[in-house]
């Protein structure tokens, strides 16, 4: 079967974390920055960035509940910590015990300050307050460091497009999982014209010290941060703060939300024909823009260029519903589990794409929480061995010793339209001693 060339650990009875590049590393790995890793804790770490390095920013790691929904409780934070002037985070988990998701919370106040590079030259920093959020996700943290794990505004896009679905969407209901974040992180990158969001770090055009490199991430911050200058949004952080609203009320980017929060302007369709890839080729590459302090003039463009077809596609009307793709893997459990009576144990299933060649994957759906891809257990003795919602495999106390049998058939859900991919049946097998 093709999961098992491909996903070495879906052969050899362990669940395969290689989710993307949001990498898992051991004690004491080489670290990113100017930051030592240290081997005496578990940590999260990532980049910042709103086209150039936010400083000061705090930042929150929230747990996700079974059914996809963020535990907002402060006093159930798996870790807190600051941005460095970088941009750059790491912080510790409190709680090594946890297992799943966790939605990493980047606050602004007093004193927070992130780079625009549209006004780079008159005001490189603009004020990143407590009414302002960006956000992104660890997949999965199952017990190790986990680092590249980077926000910036189209992440925070890719947070609300989740949590936006309400059943009536994609006919999938919203929250936080591994393959409903990863669906919708291709979705926006492509509505961008990026190949990727996640495991990536915009170019720093602010020339702020961000350590970023990923080239057309960075031109696309730059490309809307010059929109939001051309419309007289003054903070740069509101017009974030309003792609982020106007993608939670009904997972688009189509100016609904009416105007940018606190202030007087409307909020443009993203959408729209002429708009971000206009501002980025006339405005913000203008040979006289002296703000411009990183990328090159327009002068520079070649036609045909990868950076002409970005700016092209920018330019065109785009729909970030019309995004459709397709797995062609599964990572799965075990094909045999011992389990003691009255043992619940979670499953963790994932309906994957290969990236390239790689062995780096994209998340479509996950057995532990909202999915576009359907999971659907059957057991040979449910009364004995069942399986609870989220994939949670549950043994009765009274339970007779011997061998269970679960097939497990998985295939897009019914009623949605982003997600393809065969259907595929597996058999595991569960002994109770």
């Amino acid at each position: 079967m093709l999961y098992c060339a491909l996903a070495l650990a879906a052969c050899n009875g362990d669940f395969d974390q290689r989710q993307e590049v949001a990498k898992t590393q051991g004690f004491g790995a080489s670290s990113v920055g100017t930051v030592v890793n240290p081997d005496y804790s578990i940590f999260i770490r990532g980049t910042v960035s709103s086209g150039g390095a936010v400083k000061g920013a705090f930042v929150t790691l929230r747990p996700v509940l079974a059914d996809g929904s963020v535990d907002w409780a402060d006093a159930n934070a798996l870790g807190t910590g600051i941005t460095f002037d970088n941009g750059i985070y790491q912080v510790y988990l409190n709680n090594h015990s946890y297992r799943g998701p966790i939605l990493v919370e980047v606050k602004g106040g007093a004193g927070v300050k992130g780079a625009n590079p549209a006004t780079a030259l008159t005001s490189k920093f603009h004020d990143m307050r407590s009414d302002h959020v960006f956000h992104t996700v660890v997949p999965f943290y199952d017990g190790y460091s986990v680092s590249l794990v980077d926000a910036s505004p189209l992440t925070t896009v890719a947070v609300a497009r989740c949590l936006a679905f309400d059943g009536s969407i994609a006919g999938v209901q919203g929250g936080i999982s591994t393959g409903l974040f990863g669906l919708v992180c291709q979705q926006v990158a492509e509505f961008f014209g990026l190949d990727r969001i996640r495991g990536a770090v915009p170019a720093d055009y602010a020339a702020s010290g961000l350590f970023g490199s990923a080239d057309y991430y960075g031109r696309v911050l730059a490309a809307l941060s010059q929109v939001a200058f051309n419309l007289g949004v003054a903070n740069t952080f509101d017009f974030w703060a309003g792609m982020r609203l106007d993608a939670l009320d009904d997972g688009e980017l189509n100016g609904s939300i009416g105007l940018v929060p606190n202030t007087p302007v409307a909020m443009p369709d993203l959408g729209g024909a002429n708009l971000i890839g206009t501002a980025l080729r006339d405005d913000f590459m203008d040979p006289l823009n002296l703000e411009r302090l990183a990328g090159g003039d327009n002068t520079q463009i070649v036609a045909g260029s990868t950076l002409d077809d970005l700016i092209n596609l920018l330019d065109t009307v785009r729909d970030v519903d019309t995004a459709v793709r397709t797995y062609d893997l599964t990572v799965r459990v075990p094909g045999t589990l011992a389990l003691p009576r009255g043992s619940v144990h979670q499953t963790r299933v994932a309906a994957l794409d290969q990236i390239g060649t790689s062995i780096n994957f994209h998340p479509y759906g996950d057995s532990a929480g909202p999915s576009f891809v359907e999971f659907a257990w059957v057991s040979s003795s449910p009364a004995n061995v069942s399986v609870q919602q989220y994939g949670r495999i549950s043994v009765d106390a009274a339970a007779p010793p011997g061998r269970y049998t679960l097939t497990l058939t998985i295939q897009p859900a019914a009623g949605q339209t982003y997600v393809t991919g065969p259907t595929q049946v597996h058999t595991v097998f569960v002994d109770v001693p």
